[in-house]
């Protein structure tokens, strides 16, 4: 099968779990957020990040293809092998905001955000992890998919981009532009 199926043409999509669903299902404006975000994760990756942040970016952008596949079914199959988000993704998380914030001196207000191209685009990927935020949310209201965890993710995963912007920002020899 070829990238073309045409099996959209109707404005319905797939879900993993094999439903048909109209293209503006809640699940899928979900899933097209993470996919914005991992793709602004990569983007971050294409600029040369410091070196410390390279391994990091690249396991969340693996976590985040497994909560895609969470939020894309009804129900996963075990076939898939898929292991949901949990309890020690978030620790892995909170344990990287652990090791950099230390390092970064934030002042008591708002930061503008930016500052160099790699600072700027990991800002891009924390508000897009917002969205994604209010997303899942609102999958859990409408009792559709309702799993504390990856919410929870999400939230640690904006805070932990905004350390890393900070980072990168700071490692650039940028200083902030508090508000």
């Amino acid at each position: 099968m070829g990238i073309v199926t045409k099996t959209g043409d109707q404005g319905e999509t797939g879900l993993l779990s094999g439903e048909r669903v109209p293209k503006t299902d809640p699940r899928v404006k979900a899933y097209g957020v993470l996919d914005e975000l991992v793709s602004a994760l990569g983007w971050v990756r294409s600029l040369k990040p410091c070196r410390e942040l390279i391994e990091p970016l690249k396991k969340i952008q693996t976590d985040l293809f497994r909560l895609g596949a969470e939020l894309a079914s009804t129900k996963l199959d075990p076939r898939w092998k898929v292991v949901p988000i949990g309890v020690s993704d978030l620790k892995e998380l909170e344990k990287w905001v652990d090791q950099f914030e230390p390092q970064l001196g934030l002042p008591k207000s708002f930061v503008l955000p930016g500052g160099s191209p790699c600072s700027a685009a990991l800002d891009m990927a924390r508000t897009t992890a917002r969205r994604l935020e209010r997303k899942i949310q609102g999958l859990k209201e409408a009792k559709i998919y309702e799993r504390a965890e990856a919410l929870k993710y999400v939230n640690r995963l904006s805070d932990l981009l905004f350390v890393f912007a900070r980072y990168e920002q700071k490692n650039a020899g940028i200083a902030y532009e508090p508000v």
